[in-house]
C-alpha cells in the first residue's frame, strides 16, 4: 500500500469539527475519520516545532536525536524515516515545511519542494515559484496592506504544496509512493488570502479563555509574562484568523483526497493526518506553545485512514504520539525493524499488551512530561517544581495535595525512566534483571533488538549460582540471538568459554 502523511503546523485538535468543534467546518479532514480511526489522546513528542518534527522523522525522543530546539542539527548517526521507506521500495516525496537543520537537507526524500519560512531565503522553493509570478515581492509571504496574502488562493503556499503533492503522485502512481505533505498553517503569520473564492468563512470565536489565570510554576509564569498578556479582543481575533487558516488547509486536503479517488488510489493509500503540536491561542493569557502541560498546545490530532488493520469511523482513547508516525508507515511497508522508540499505531490498536500506560513529551530540558489517560504531570528540572493535574481540569495543581503523593511519586519515576531511555539506555546485560526488563519493556518494547549488549552473565557457574539462590538463571537468554553484536564480555554462559580481556 501507499503511505501519505499530512501534517499541519501548530494545529490543536479542538478546532476540527471531527474533534467536536461546533463552529469550524472541516469536512475533508472529517472524511478521513469516516475511513479510519480518530485518536482522542494523542500528544506531541515535543511542543517545539523542529524537535517534534525530528521525533517524527527518527522515532526518537528529543534527548536522543539532539534537535533540542529550533535550528539545531541532528546528532551524527541517527537514522531517518524516508531512507528506510526508500530502501523498502517506495518513491518518497516531501512538500512544504520539513523544519530541519540544515534547512535544505531533506533527510533522504527522492523529491523535496520546500517552504521553510525564512530559513532558505531566496533559495526557498515556494519563494522562487511566487517570485516568477510576481517579481515585485520582497518576502516569502506576499502580504497585502492588511497582512493577508495579496494574491489568489491558487498561488497561496498551502495550494502550492497540495499541487506539488498531486504532481508527484501522478508521476509515480504506477509505483509505491510515500508522501510527506506539511502545511505551513495554521502557524502564523495569519495571512489567509483575502481572495479565497469563498472557501474560508470568517467565524467570530467567542470562547471563554480565562486570561487572568496565573500559572503554578515559575518557568511558565516567566513565559506568560515575557510574551505579554493581550486583551480578550486580541485573542479572539487571533482565533478567528486561525480558524480561517484551518479551513484553507481542509480545502487543500480535499483536493488531494479527490485526486486519489479520481485515480483509483485512495483505498490503497494509508493516510495519517496529524500536527507537530498545538497552539494555546490565548488560553490562560498564553500564545502559541511552550513548556506547559496545557492540552491546547500539547495535544494533537491523529487520524489514520484506510489502514487494512484498522476499523472505520472509530474513536479511540489509546495513548499515541506523533513519534509513532514513522513506525506506522514502516509497518505498512512490511518493515518490522524498529525505528527508535516509535510504535506502530495499528499494532498497538490490535494488541493491548503493546499499548502504553503512560506517554512522554519533553520541551528541551525546560520541561519533562508524562500523561496517562486521566492525569498529566510536568516536571521542571532544577526549579524542582511539578504541575500535576487531571487532564480535564488542568488549572488545578494537585502536586502538593496529600492524597496525590503516591501518584506524583509514580509519575516522577516514569519521567526518570523515560529520560534514561531518551538519552540512551546503558545497562550491563547482567543487571538487566527480570524486574528491570519488565519496566524497560513498558517504555521501550523493542529494547531486546536494539539495546547495546555489554557483559552478559559470564559463565555457567554464575548462572547456576542464581538458580541455587532461587532466582531466574535465564534472564539473559535474549542476548544469545545477538551473540555477534555483543560489544564487550568476559565470557558468555551459553558458550562457557572464559576470557579475561575485552572482545576487541
Amino acid at each position: 500500500m501507499n503511505v501519505m502523511v499530512i501534517l499541519c503546523d501548530q494545529l490543536r485538535p479542538d478546532f476540527l469539527s471531527c474533534y467536536g468543534n461546533k463552529q469550524i467546518k472541516t469536512p475533508n479532514i472529517d472524511s478521513l475519520y469516516e475511513d479510519g480511526v480518530l485518536f482522542e489522546k494523542a500528544i506531541t513528542a515535543s511542543p517545539v516545532c523542529a524537535p517534534g518534527r525530528a521525533c517524527m522523522m527518527t522515532g526518537r525522543y528529543v534527548s536522543d536525536h539532539n534537535v533540542w530546539t529550533n535550528d539545531t542539527p541532528f546528532r551524527e548517526g541517527v537514522e531517518f524515516l524516508p531512507k528506510r521507506m526508500k530502501a523498502d521500495g517506495y518513491m518518497c516525496g516531501a512538500f512544504g515545511k520539513l523544519h530541519h537543520f540544515p534547512a535544505k537537507d531533506s533527510k533522504g526524500f527522492d523529491v523535496a519542494f520546500q517552504m521553510e519560512e525564512s530559513r532558505l531565503a531566496v533559495e526557498d522553493d515556494y519563494y522562487k515559484y511566487l517570485k516568477k509570478l510576481h517579481p515585485e515581492i520582497i518576502n516569502l509571504y506576499g502580504h497585502d496592506d492588511t497582512g493577508h496574502f495579496a494574491y489568489p488562493l491558487e498561488e497561496y503556499y498551502e495550494h502550492w504544496m497540495a499541487d506539488r503533492t498531486i504532481e508527484f503522485i501522478d508521476a509515480n502512481k504506477a509505483k509505491k509512493f510515500f508522501t510527506w505533505t506539511s502545511f505551513q498553517g495554521p502557524h502564523g503569520p495569519m495571512d489567509a488570502p483575502a481572495d479565497d473564492g469563498g472557501i474560508a468563512e470568517w467565524i467570530e470565536i467567542d470562547d471563554a479563555l480565562n486570561i487572568d489565570h496565573v500559572p503554578n510554576c515559575e518557568v511558565v509564569k516567566y513565559r506568560r509574562a515575557r510574551d505579554g498578556v493581550k486583551s480578550m479582543k486580541h485573542y479572539r481575533k487571533y482565533r478567528s484568523e486561525y480558524a480561517k487558516m484551518i479551513q484553507i488547509i481542509d480545502y487543500e486536503v480535499g483536493r488531494i483526497i479527490a485526486y486519489l479517488k479520481e485515480n483509483g488510489l485512495y483505498e490503497n493509500t494509508v493516510i495519517m493526518f496529524s500536527a507537530d503540536h498545538g497552539d494555546t491561542a490565548g488560553d490562560y493569557g498564553t500564545i502559541q506553545k511552550g513548556p506547559m502541560l496545557y492540552k491546547a498546545q500539547l495535544e494533537i490530532p491523529m487520524i489514520v485512514a484506510n489502514h487494512p488493520d484498522l476499523p472505520k469511523r472509530t474513536k479511540s482513547d489509546m495513548l499515541t504520539s506523533n513519534i509513532d508516525i514513522g513506525a506506522t508507515a514502516l509497518d505498512v511497508a512490511g518493515d518490522d525493524k524498529p525505528l527508535g522508540y516509535a510504535r506502530s499505531i495499528a499494532k498497538m490498536y490490535n494488541d493491548a499488551d503493546y499499548q502504553r500506560e503512560v506517554i512522554y513529551s519533553e520541551f528541551c530540558d525546560s520541561m519533562k512530561l508524562v500523561s496517562n489517560k486521566e492525569y498529566r504531570m510536568a516536571y521542571y528540572p532544577f526549579a524542582g517544581e511539578c504541575d500535576l493535574v487531571k487532564i480535564d481540569n488542568e488549572l488545578i495543581n494537585l502536586s502538593d495535595e496529600p492524597e496525590y503523593q503516591d501518584l506524583k511519586e509514580q509519575l516522577l519515576k516514569d519521567i526518570i525512566d523515560f529520560m534514561v531511555v531518551a538519552k540512551g539506555v546503558q545497562i550491563e546485560a547482567q543487571d538487566l534483571t527480570p524486574k528491570v526488563q519488565k519496566g524497560l519493556a513498558e517504555k521501550w518494547p523493542n529494547y531486546k533488538k536494539e539495546i547495546p549488549i555489554v557483559f552478559p552473565i559470564g559463565g555457567q557457574r554464575s548462572r547456576q549460582n542464581l538458580v541455587d539462590a532461587g532466582l531466574d538463571g535465564d534472564y539473559n537468554e535474549f542476548c544469545i540471538e545477538r551473540d555477534d553484536e555483543i560489544v564487550q564480555f568476559y565470557g558468555k554462559y551459553w558458550t562457557d568459554k572464559r576470557r579475561f580481556k575485552d572482545k576487541y
